[in-house]
């Protein structure tokens, strides 16, 4: 059944709240830590998810599903859905991304839990009160020599304080920290380094005064944010019983390949929107990532020309790839929930093709836009987010 211009779904309803972060709710802690800043994070939509998997699985009959996330991004719905899985797998074309998984839905033990701690609280002390290492690539490449006079042709996304911590405490990550371990201390790393940055929200450019990099750019905004130096919180981990696949490939690529007992039972899909690759918008996190100096960059923000690109930021592909993904994604799972918007480069009219030979339910939600970047700044206040439930006709 094809109900695209009914904005209700035809589910029937669930006695589950939503989970939310102004509701006391044992998952909070867990879901809602501190998180990766990135555009199209699902913090506040994963109330709808987690309602719309957890009526899928009364519809099954099952008391725990096998999930796969295919664009897992910041991780939120991940782990908003881990109470309702014996399997987690979960994909995405950008090694932070995959980081974010392996540290967030491999649970360390009780022994490893304790290293990380000592990791964690010992690089918090060097990021106080040094030594630091004053040659590394972000001081380098992408910080100022001195946070007080910029000069001109300096990259300003990090104070030169914050810079030394990153290059710092990365330089411990690979020297000291137990190979097994090292994901776990890198993470809270990433995501403190995704919060502490002279940008509105993505690394294409850093705030500016004229030509001349500023912090808080003309109107010296959210400088609270930007100058506090940088400082990791401990991971929490889910008490749940299940098990975390991890995966860092193209979706179209792995959906053909990945292997579970029987079938899935859901695949979710939040794929890219628009033409803004996130390979680009979120390179800094992949360059303290890999920890290597890259070998060409752009000349103004010192984007990697190697980055990833989607066939969804485009399109004509993303049209072509998203019907082969539907169609093998059916192949392995009952359900398959896509989340959109409407202002994505896959239109209504688009979508009322590509679903025609599949039964099709939706919920559309309203929320708050991003409008922090300069090439976002035209933007609606608010913007439809629409849930498509997708299944085989009978």
């Amino acid at each position: 059944m094809i109900s695209i211009d009914n904005p209700q779904i035809h589910f029937t309803s669930t006695s589950m709240h939503p989970i939310s972060h102004n509701v006391l709710h044992p998952l909070d802690e867990f879901v809602f830590q501190t998180m990766l800043t990135c555009i199209g994070n699902k913090r506040k939509l994963v109330g709808h998810i987690y309602d719309i998997v957890e009526t899928i699985r009364q519809r099954l009959g099952k008391e725990k599903l096998c999930i796969m996330d295919g664009f897992t991004g910041s991780g939120v719905v991940a782990r908003a859905l881990v109470p309702l899985c014996h399997t987690m797998i979960t994909n995405d074309l950008e090694n932070y991304s995959y980081l974010m998984s392996r540290c967030f839905l491999n649970t360390p033990t009780n022994v490893q839990q304790s290293r990380i701690a000592h990791h964690i609280t010992y690089m918090n002390n060097m990021a106080i009160s040094g030594p630091y290492f004053e040659y590394g690539i972000i001081s380098k490449l992408y910080a100022p020599k001195n946070t007080n006079d910029v000069k001109i042709g300096e990259r300003c996304f990090y104070t030169r304080e914050n810079a030394l911590i990153i290059d710092t405490l990365r330089k411990y990550i690979a020297d000291c920290v137990e190979p097994d371990l090292q994901t776990y201390c890198l993470v809270p790393l990433l995501i403190k380094a995704s919060i502490h940055t002279n940008t509105a929200g993505v690394f294409k450019g850093f705030y500016k005064d004229g030509e001349l990099g500023c912090f808080g750019g003309s109107g010296r905004n959210a400088l609270s944010r930007i100058m506090k130096p940088i400082s990791l919180d401990m991971p929490i981990w889910s008490k749940e019983s299940y098990n975390g696949l991890c995966y860092n490939r193209n979706i179209n690529e792995i959906i053909d390949t990945v292997e579970v007992s029987g079938q899935f039972d859901v695949l979710y899909l939040d794929p890219p929107y628009n033409q803004h690759p996130y390979g680009s918008n979120y390179f800094m996190l992949n360059v303290i990532a890999k920890n290597e100096e890259p070998e060409k960059i752009s000349k103004v923000s010192g984007i990697p020309t190697d980055w990833n690109k989607s066939a969804y930021n485009s399109k004509a592909t993303a049209i072509r790839d998203m019907e082969h993904l539907l169609r093998t994604g059916l192949s392995k799972s009952h359900y398959i929930v896509l989340s959109y918007n409407d202002e994505g480069i896959i239109t209504t009219e688009d979508w009322a093709k590509i679903f025609e030979p599949y039964a099709v339910e939706k919920r559309e939600i309203l929320y708050d836009t991003f409008k922090g970047s300069r090439n976002l700044k035209d933007r609606s206040n608010k913007v439809v987010e629409i849930m498509y439930i997708i299944s085989s006709k009978k």
